[in-house]
């Protein structure tokens, strides 16, 4: 069939190595422990060999690699960790109206029933409870709406996102990290974009994963507005490819 136009690949091994209690972070400035460092060894040597059948077979020159993370870990600083059952501090105060949640190190919350004040009442229920729920703020109603799909008209939307604090991870487990939350050490990834013919530099404005699509289909010499997100957020590809 030949070379395919577009290779899209994930590994796991550095997500998994950050969670593992014998793996994560020797400090709070992010120096992998020896558990990790393999792990991370794993995904460059692999990368590394990749690249090389690339340039053995002839299509370096011609080849854009895009290297980035779906998401990082948090906390960094496992003495930070504080780890919480989300059925007790969470599920457990709302009561009744409860549905399910998905809780990491953020908690996406879906209640059985949103209408009226019952949303209101749920996020007040979890401010008065007596114990720690994790949860430093709160998005519902118009803030979560402006941010995401409206849940009132919506069910695949959360009816409440608890933004958690720095080290909140919600496990019974000896896991380490988590993510899925809204802090930096979430939402801060590594983003390598490399080809033989583009200069080396450093592009010091905000971008976003997001960014990735568009890039890939301009550099195919396809039009990015054919994608439904793009024309509804307007991403721009990555700058300093043009």
């Amino acid at each position: 069939m030949g070379t395919p136009a577009i290779l899209g690949m994930n590994f796991q091994s550095v997500s998994v190595g950050q969670k593992l209690k014998i793996g994560g972070y020797t400090d709070a400035i992010g120096t992998p422990s020896d558990n990790l460092a393999n792990a991370i060894g794993f995904v460059d040597s692999s990368i590394g060999l990749m690249m090389n059948t690339l340039q053995n077979r002839g299509p370096t020159e011609r080849t854009l690699v895009i290297v980035s993370a779906k998401h990082g870990q948090r906390p960094v600083d496992r003495t930070k960790r504080v780890a919480l059952d989300d059925a007790a501090v969470i599920a457990a105060p709302i009561g009744s109206n409860f549905a399910f949640d998905i809780a990491d190190d953020g908690a996406l919350i879906w209640l059985k029933d949103n209408s009226g004040n019952r949303t209101v009442e749920a996020v007040n229920a979890l401010k008065s409870f007596a114990g720690d729920t994790g949860i430093a703020s709160f998005l519902y109603g118009d803030a979560l709406a402006d941010m995401f799909q409206n849940p009132a008209k919506d069910s695949r939307a959360p009816d409440i996102i608890g933004i958690t604090r720095v080290g909140v991870i919600y496990t019974g487990g000896s896991k380490i990290a988590e993510h899925g939350g809204f802090n930096p050490d979430d939402v801060h990834v590594a983003l390598l974009v490399s080809k033989p013919d583009l200069p080396r530099s450093n592009v010091n404005e905000p971008v976003a994963t997001t960014q990735i699509a568009p890039t890939i289909l301009r550099a195919l010499g396809l039009d990015p507005e054919e994608l439904e997100a793009v024309r509804k957020e307007h991403t721009k590809s990555l700058p300093g490819l043009e």
